[in-house]
This record gives C-alpha cells, sequence and structure tokens, in this order.
C-alpha cells in the first residue's frame, strides 16, 4: 500500500515525525533515535524524492481577518459542463474544482469571499441556475477546520489496523462516546490586523520554509516587528502550525461526507477520527459537519461500506467522491485585501456581469 518500502531506520524516523506533528529538525530526530544526523539526512531526502514526504505547508485562518470560505457542490448539465469548466477557471474566487459524484454530480468548488458580502457565493450560484449552467447547487460555509495527520506507523504492518477493528471502534464510539477536543470554533471573532499581517501570511503561505529575517526582508519591518506579527498570528489561531507532511499512499481518492446530527454529532466525528488517513474535520455549525477523508483508492469500497451504519444517527448524511482537481491556489485571494480601505474587495458585480456573457 505504501509508495516505497521501508526499512526499521525510516520506519523510526516516520514514527518520530507523526508523534511530534512533524515538527522535529534532523537534530531533534538523530538525538531521539541514537542515529547519525547525515543518515537522517539521507532517508529524510529519499523520502522526499519518492513524494512519501512533501514540503511543509501552514494552515491558515482567514476568517479571524474577515474573510470567509465556502464549499460549493454543482449538480451540472452534462452538455453544460465545457462553459462550467471555463467559468471556475476563470473567476478567482473560485480556487480548487474538482469533478464529484454523489448526490451532486458535476463539480466541488471551494471559494472565498468577504464575510461583509456573504451573499456573493449564492448570488453567483443562483445565477448559475438562472442561466441553466447548473441544475442545483448545495453550500457548506467552512466557518472552521482542523486537520488530521496521516497516522502512518498503523501501515507498517498488516496487523496495525485493520477495517474490523475499525468498525468495532466506531460502534463503540456510537454508544459511548470518546474524548475527542477538535477546538473548532462555531462563532470566531475577528481579530485587529492591518496590510502588513497579510503580506506576512501571504509570503510564509508561499514560502513555507522561510526564516523570519526572510519574512522582515520582504516588508518595512524589522525582525523584531515580524516575530511579534507572526507570534500573535499563530496565537490567535490565524496561522495554524507548520509540519512535514506525509504523502504515503501511490493513488489517493477524497471522500468527503457531509452529515447534520443533534443528538450525535460528536459522536460520529469520534467514530472518524479513529481512521488512520489523513482527515480534514470542518464545522458549519454545532450540527452541521463536513469530513474530507484522504484514502489509497483501493480502500474506497470498504470505507463507503463500513461507514454506512452511521447514517441512522443524523438526520442527513451523504457522500460525495472526488476525482483530480484544478488548483489555483488560494493566496492571490489575500491581493483583495485593499490597504487605503482596510476591507476586502471582490469584484461581485463584474463576476456576475462577466457570467451572463460566457452563457449567450
Amino acid at each position: 500500500m505504501l509508495k516505497i518500502e521501508l526499512d526499521d531506520i525510516d520506519k523510526q524516523i516516520l514514527k518520530a515525525m507523526e508523534e511530534n506533528g512533524g515538527d522535529l529538525s534532523t537534530r531533534d530526530i538523530s538525538e531521539k533515535l541514537k542515529v547519525p544526523a547525515r543518515t537522517i539526512r539521507y532517508r529524510i531526502n529519499r523520502m522526499r524524492e519518492n513524494k512519501l514526504l512533501l514540503k511543509p505547508s501552514i494552515q491558515t485562518y482567514e476568517r479571524k481577518l474577515g474573510m470567509g470560505e465556502s464549499l460549493l457542490l454543482l449538480q451540472s448539465y452534462p452538455d453544460k459542463e465545457e462553459l462550467l469548466s471555463k467559468i471556475l477557471n476563470e473567476f478567482s474566487i473560485f480556487y480548487y474544482f474538482a469533478p464529484t459524484y454523489g448526490r451532486f454530480e458535476g463539480f466541488m468548488v471551494y471559494t472565498m469571499y468577504p464575510l461583509v458580502t456573504p451573499q456573493i457565493i449564492s448570488q453567483v450560484a443562483d445565477e448559475l441556475k438562472a442561466l441553466e449552467i447548473v441544475r442545483d447547487y448545495f453550500i457548506f460555509d467552512l466557518v472552521d477546520y482542523t486537520r488530521q495527520e496521516v497516522k502512518i506507523s498503523a501501515f507498517f504492518s498488516p496487523d496495525s489496523w485493520s477495517w474490523d477493528d475499525w468498525s468495532n471502534q466506531a460502534e463503540g464510539v456510537m454508544e459511548k462516546g470518546c474524548k475527542l477536543q477538535l477546538n473548532l470554533e462555531e462563532f470566531p471573532s475577528q481579530v485587529p490586523f492591518d496590510f502588513e499581517d497579510v503580506k506576512i501570511i501571504k509570503y510564509m503561505v508561499e514560502n513555507t520554509e522561510a526564516t523570519l529575517k526572510e519574512v522582515a526582508d520582504t516588508t518595512s519591518l524589522s525582525l523584531t516587528q515580524v516575530h511579534k506579527r507572526v507570534k500573535r498570528l499563530e496565537d490567535t489561531g490565524i496561522m495554524r502550525g507548520c509540519g512535514k507532511c506525509m504523502s504515503p499512499f501511490e493513488e489517493y481518492m477524497g471522500i468527503t461526507v457531509f452529515f447534520n446530527s443533534r443528538e450525535k454529532a460528536e459522536n460520529i466525528l469520534c467514530a472518524f477520527s479513529k481512521f488512520p488517513f489523513q482527515m480534514t474535520f470542518s464545522l458549519e455549525s454545532s450540527t452541521h459537519y463536513m469530513v474530507t477523508v484522504g484514502l489509497p483508492a483501493s480502500e474506497v469500497n470498504q470505507f463507503l461500506q463500513r461507514t454506512r451504519f452511521l447514517k441512522k444517527y443524523t438526520n442527513e448524511f451523504f457522500v460525495q467522491v472526488m476525482l483530480e482537481g484544478t488548483s489555483k491556489g488560494y493566496v492571490h485571494l489575500l491581493e483583495a485585501y485593499n490597504k487605503k480601505t482596510e476591507s476586502w474587495e471582490l469584484p461581485q458585480t463584474k463576476t456576475l456581469e462577466r457570467i451572463r456573457t460566457m452563457a449567450k
């Protein structure tokens, strides 16, 4: 199942990273494992070359800066998919989209918008529907999210983890619950920020391994000022860590589960957390959640079969399968911050007008 064969040293390195959230230096790992640092560097470089280890990534939470994020499911007409793809490609607010199958067969689209104009996404979706480019749509507002990295040690041997083990755990969790601290905020408050903060976030997302000195060199701020600002951005939860991401499987499939449960939402989230796969937990409200799982394509059938029993604990439960998508990145959207007006500005009216023109 893993991309490359791993020996005992490789496994120890990955397990050490896993246990510390990826936030370990070569020296730290060397001291922990009692293995020469040059050996650690060689092994890590080898795993990077094989793309088992990816470049570090910074998670950000722009909602506290006044920029919201939504996931848009578009039920498309088969003969209009080419036009719809062109529209999704053209507009910056659609920063990632992928073909999807499930209740909504068409496209799964990630969007961003200023919180002062939350209607922009529904207006665009309504326009697409009115122009008969899409049949229907569904919007999930990503109020908060957190990511669980893959627990790679679970795949080091065939006996480490099994679907039967998960099913037994999940059934117990649905009856008794479990301790799970996702720390998701349903009503996050906006924090004070300025243009320099936006510049720092944008630069660090694009240059995840940059030093604070390199960040300072791109701004008009001193190293001390940058250090204080970065710490404040981290303390307020706007920047949420930077770890060594693991991508251990040869072929991935993205599965997204949407559910609504008034009484068992936390239990369902606990059940999902028992999976060793990479997952993102997203909250829209205390009863509405979205769980996105990245798992090997060979495991999709088992996942769909095993999670089916969760439906009976929900008011709504549906699954979308996501194929390989188109990413435009999202940092360009940070350029929508107007320094003079101190606000986020996206061309809402022009977007609607352009869609109408393209539909003619």
